[in-house]
């Protein structure tokens, strides 16, 4: 070695011996020239001839070389001691290739090996410094310590983070956008069948509501900044590029999840990208040793919220009469049946006349603890993931086992995923994303004609005195005075048959490199799904108890239906995609182009035959009778060609481009195509030169863009006149035909967004502290809707227009802590808000209402300028804000000092409780004003303990149809929130995710559920039965008293003067949930490998525990007054890495 430095040579002999050495720089020049030969020499003898003239010695400590100048060998070795240990992550994993540095002395260090281990010589009281990319750097002080394990905690901030967005990645610094990222594998210990819960509350912006709990039919919506359009406003999914459903996608497959929310990040996709974009990614193969995982997860489930009605008998015959009673009509139940209850209730386990137990033959039953059920839920899923050489693969298979909470309602799935691929060359990469699924369904009425049963009079005719089974035997209602149609919700829910869907998704890729710049990615994407149900009517009959015999027999199986309901989807889409990429110095230029084009299709057939020989033999061949047989298909093409444009100068100022020209089919050949741009900026102001002195300042990044999104969220086939089988009149006789059932419109064409959007991204403290705030325009022009038309044109439906306008505006916020507590605990908190002001800026016209110069005439145009009824589209308002009449809300005084009524004095509330409130009701008719719905004073009428509603329009006349106003709100919150919270200690870690929403209201009014109308053979919620008005003129002494109470008073009738629609039953819907708190404990690896295990966690976890919220419904995201319940679960889960 000729004319290089001390440092060289010593590098050199650390790098070829295995040696390190450490020394003193002020001792040690180790900048000196020299020449020196170390030919078949040993360590010792270089070091002789390399400091022969300097009087440096050394002390050789089995690797570690100590140099000392002159008599400083105590000094240089009196400090030093040699460490050891391991550098891994918060999973116990060993990170190689970290680097371990001794503080103030940066020329000491090392990096871990392939198993994350290391040593070093360092002085007792030290500090060492451990990083590496993508984690937080770590100080760890050594305390005279011979072992120093390291845990690095990742950074999900680095300036490096590369996120998903349209057709490639993006590191997160350079974005232009507003995306939001989703961290999905840390949210692997939910026990979640569908991945839309995970993504509740999880990123600024991303609403997503729960209007189900039913397994496979869960109802999730979502919407990103509001709803733009009247027309669906579900933003666009996809899988790995397909578009696909998120529930049928496993939760464990998924990697991370990006949400695209402006027309920067979302006009790539063009057509498709108006309300937004959902990117899921799934698992890859990647470097390392290969692992097996096993993740297992039983959950006990239960109804989130239950709606009681009641259950004692006595007391609903008793509240019937009462509701009949209150209108002057006799009783409904004789006191002999009442009397027959108590008794048996007195003497439950006593035997009846028939032989059967009295609480069997005189029930008294709370059908909702009948019809739910608490049920275990069990998911097991096994992955492989690796790569070897040049081939990747990530594979895995799950099955599920979810018997639903309600009888009948439950599935089991079976699905698996393989993404595989390899480099054939070091240009050519070729691969497959393949996944699939299997569900068996079990057949009820629920499965079968969805929730609406519940919601339905099958629910709602479930009344005490019928027990559900017994003895083999579904029960018959036993009251004496009974309505005998009234229902069991048990013998309701008994179907025979099967429902099975069968899902396969695949994609087939190759990528060329080639010209050292240049990327082409070929794609091609199949989609099958297939749906096929069988459903037949079973034979069974209803069995009195009382009387021991069957009140309804079992139906003649020549009455009883079969049928069979066969689907198919098929969906192509066809990518090809060039890119470049290149460096000029401080200029950084990328483009792309691209061509896409897609198919749909979907096929059904359903068909019906009546009449079996045995309801146990039900196929269609086994049926004697056609009955029906229907059928159709509808198909669906598009073709794009598309391009991006990036620019970034010395990365600190960035810009944009995108354009996106679309063709569908969904519209006339004329105008079919619409060309969809955008244009974005950025400035990383952290990389100025008068800001870089900022030390507390990590990245600060200033954003704006603009762009124009489409949207073609309509029919196949609504551009064009739509015909259907028709009856004609010829002569005497009528003649099949064909008639126009919908007018055709060959000018349709785009909806069309256009958003600005500006945007600040922030980090500070080493990214401890980060977020960020956007502030958006959107402008939906072109809404694609069906106005009304004239009854003198007929049956046929108006064409589709491009009639409306709808403006979104809105603000986002995220803020996110995380941070360390010395070595062993970490924590982060993380939050969300969102803002968005949604209305109608363009319709059919605006509102105009008032009185005519003689205020003799009052008109309203709000039939001709709005849709809808107790909701309403138009012009300054919400989409389908509530349109209702107010409750009355007088002050108490009743008459003016002249003794004539005041119209402003009546009742507070609205409410006509005392008799101060009559006597000011009689004295307004009196002088000629009208309540309605009725318009009269009376016991089966207005009465005690019934509200009145406001005269809005000042026409004498309280509560008519020009009483109605805007509410000032509607179905769909303004605010959005979530907050998700995480701690680890040691081995263990503790997280929680709350979500909710603010700003909608639900109309909530329903028989047997809130209402105080009763009728013949219908429940009556207990909520209305424990606490309802109650006042006899009569009898004001009547223990049944209840003059302060809320709810009106029972009434056995249909269309009560309370039961007319109002403000009255809008109950604001604003809810926090606890969506989910998991605690696990991690196996220290030490001992988990003596079990051949590499990483074993045990973890309990519940979901959906509960709300903070004010609605005195069901669960109030499912913004409806009844369906199937969302369930809580309780989760006990391992997971296991070989």
């Amino acid at each position: 070695m000729e004319n290089t430095t001390v440092q060289e040579v010593l590098a050199t002999i650390e790098q070829k011996s295995g040696f390190y050495f450490t020394y003193n720089l002020e001792q040690v020049k180790v900048t000196r020239k020299v020449t020196v030969n170390f030919k078949d020499k040993t360590v010792p003898e270089m070091l002789d001839e390399l400091f022969a003239k300097e009087n440096i010695h050394y002390v050789i400590n089995d690797k570690h070389i100590a140099l000392y100048k002159g008599n400083d060998k105590q000094a240089t070795l009196q400090a030093k001691i040699n460490i050891k240990g391991v550098v891994t992550d918060k999973n116990g994993e060993p990170i190689p290739g970290a680097n371990i540095i001794e503080k103030g002395n940066p020329t000491n260090g090392t990096i871990t090996d392939v198993d994350g281990n290391y040593t070093l010589s360092v002085s007792g009281n030290s500090v060492l410094v451990a990083s590496y990319i993508g984690y937080n750097r770590i100080e760890i002080q050594v305390k005279d310590r011979s072992v120093v394990d390291i845990t690095l905690s990742e950074d999900t901030q680095a300036l490096e983070e590369v996120v998903v967005v349209g057709y490639s990645t993006q590191k997160k610094v350079n974005l232009t956008g507003s995306v939001s990222t989703v961290n999905f594998e840390e949210m692997s210990s939910r026990p979640v069948t569908d991945a839309s819960q995970a993504l509740s509350g999880a990123s600024p912006g991303l609403q997503i509501m729960q209007s189900s709990g039913q397994p496979n039919a869960e109802s999730f919506s979502y919407n990103i900044r509001g709803v733009g359009t009247l027309n669906s406003s579900s933003p666009l999914i996809l899988v790995d590029g397909m578009e696909q459903s998120i529930s049928m996608v496993n939760p464990s497959d998924i990697a991370n999840v990006s949400i695209l929310k402006d027309a920067a990040s979302c006009a790539i996709y063009g057509n498709r990208g108006a309300n937004g974009v959902i990117l899921i990614t799934t698992k890859n193969g990647t470097e390392g040793k290969i692992s097996v995982t096993y993740d297992g997860t039983v959950s006990y489930n239960e109804p989130f919220k239950i709606v009681h009605t009641i259950s004692d008998y006595v007391q609903y015959m008793k509240l019937m009469n009462e509701s009949s009673n209150n209108l002057g009509n006799s009783d409904m139940f004789s006191q002999s049946s009442i009397d027959l209850w108590e008794a048996a209730k007195a003497d439950p386990n006593g035997i009846s006349a028939s032989g059967y137990p009295n609480y069997v033959a005189y029930p008294n039953t709370d059908w909702w603890d009948e019809i739910y059920t608490k049920q275990w839920m069990q998911k097991h899923t096994i992955s492989l993931n690796g790569k070897e050489k040049k081939t990747g693969y990530s594979m895995s298979f799950s099955y599920i086992d979810n018997p639903g909470i309600m009888k009948n309602t439950g599935y089991n799935r079976y699905m698996g995923r393989v993404n595989l691929y390899s480099d054939i060359t070091d240009w050519l990469r070729v691969g497959t994303r393949t996944s699939g699924n299997v569900t068996d369904q079990e057949v009820s009425v629920t499965s079968y004609n969805g929730s609406s049963h519940i919601n339905s009079m099958n629910t709602e005719k479930m009344v005490p005195c019928i027990y559900p089974y017994y003895d083999g035997k579904y029960g018959a209602p036993e009251g004496p005075e009974e309505d005998p149609q009234s229902h069991n919700g048990l013998w309701d829910n008994v179907l025979n048959g099967f429902d099975k869907y069968s899902q396969l998704y695949t994609e087939w890729y190759a990528q060329v490199k080639f010209l050292k710049y240049f990327t082409y990615n070929f794609d091609f994407y199949y989609q099958d799904l297939r749906r096929e149900r069988k459903v037949s009517d079973a034979s069974v009959g209803k069995f009195s108890f009382s009387k021991g015999a069957y009140s309804t027999g079992a139906d003649d199986p020549s009455t009883l239906y079969t049928r069979m309901y066969y689907t198919r989807t098929n969906r192509t889409k066809l990518n090809h995609l060039l890119n470049y990429n290149q460096s000029f110095g401080v200029h950084d230029v990328s483009a792309m182009i691209g061509y896409e084009e897609e198919t749909y299709g979907y096929r059904e057939t359903n068909v019906s035959k009546l009449g079996l020989t045995d309801a146990a033999v039900n196929d269609l061949d086994a049926a004697t009778t056609p009955y029906s047989t229907a059928g159709y298909g509808t198909e669906y093409a598009a073709r794009s060609v598309f391009g991006r444009a990036n620019y970034a100068y010395k990365s600190r100022y960035l810009l944009e481009f995108n354009l996106r020209y679309d063709g569908s089919s969904r519209f006339s050949p004329d105008y079919r195509w619409g060309a969809f741009p955008s244009f974005s900026a950025g400035w990383r102001m952290n990389e100025e030169s008068w800001l870089k002195p900022v030390q507390w300042l990590t990245n600060l990044k200033l954003r704006a863009s603009w762009g124009k999104l489409g949207n073609n969220a309509i029919g196949n086939y609504d551009w064009q006149s739509v015909y259907s089988a028709a009856n004609y009149s010829t002569g005497q006789a009528l003649t099949s035909g064909i008639a126009i059932t919908s007018i055709a419109n060959a000018a349709l064409t785009w909806e069309e967004t256009a958003v600005t959007n500006v945007g600040l991204d922030f980090g500070f403290f080493d990214n401890k502290l980060n977020g960020n705030i956007d502030v958006y325009n959107k402008l939906t022009t072109g809404i694609l809707y069906t106005p009304d038309m004239y009854m003198v044109m007929g049956n046929a439906t108006a064409p589709k227009a491009n009639i409306a306008e709808v403006t979104n505006r809105g603000v986002e916020l995220e803020l996110g802590w995380r941070d360390n507590i010395g070595k062993d605990f970490s924590y982060s908190i993380k939050g969300q808000f969102s803002f968005n002001k949604n209305f109608v800026s363009k319709y059919k016209g605006k509102l105009e209402k008032g009185w005519n110069e003689e205020h003799t005439e009052y008109s309203t145009n709000i039939g001709d300028v709005s849709t809808g009824s107790t909701t309403r589209v138009i012009e300054g308002h919400q989409i389908n804000e509530f349109y209702l009449p107010n409750v009355y809300n007088g002050n108490g005084s009743y008459f003016n000092a002249d003794g004539t009524v005041n119209i402003n004095g009546g009742p507070k509330d609205g409410m006509i409780r005392t008799e101060n409130d009559m006597q000011w009701l009689q004295a307004m008719q009196a002088a000629g004003y009208t309540f309605q719905p009725y318009n009269n004073i009376a016991k089966n009428a207005l009465w005690y303990g019934e509200y009145i509603y406001a005269d809005a329009n000042g026409d004498g006349i309280y509560g008519n149809s020009y009483d109605s106003e805007f509410q000032g709100t509607s179905t769909t919150p303004k605010y959005n929130f979530g907050i998700q919270a995480s701690a680890n200690w040691k081995d263990f870690d503790l997280s929680m995710t709350w979500g909710g929403s603010a700003g909608f209201s639900i109309y909530y009014y329903g028989r047997a559920r809130n209402s105080s109308e009763t009728t013949y053979g219908y429940a009556i919620p207990d909520a209305v039965a424990d606490d309802h008005y109650f006042y006899d003129p009569e009898n004001p002494s009547d223990p049944r008293t209840n003059l302060s109470s809320k709810q009106p008073r029972l009434v056995n009738v249909s269309g009560a003067q309370s039961s007319a629609s109002s403000s009255l039953h809008l109950e604001k819907g604003n809810f926090i949930k606890l969506r989910n708190l998991t605690l696990g404990y991690t196996m220290p690896k030490s001992i988990s490998k003596k079990f051949y295990v590499e990483r074993l966690r045990v973890y309990a976890s519940g979901e959906n525990l509960f709300a903070i919220t004010g609605f005195s419904g069901m669960d109030p995201e499912m913004r409806v007054s009844m369906g199937y319940s969302t369930m809580r679960q309780y989760a006990f889960g391992i997971n296991l890495t070989f």
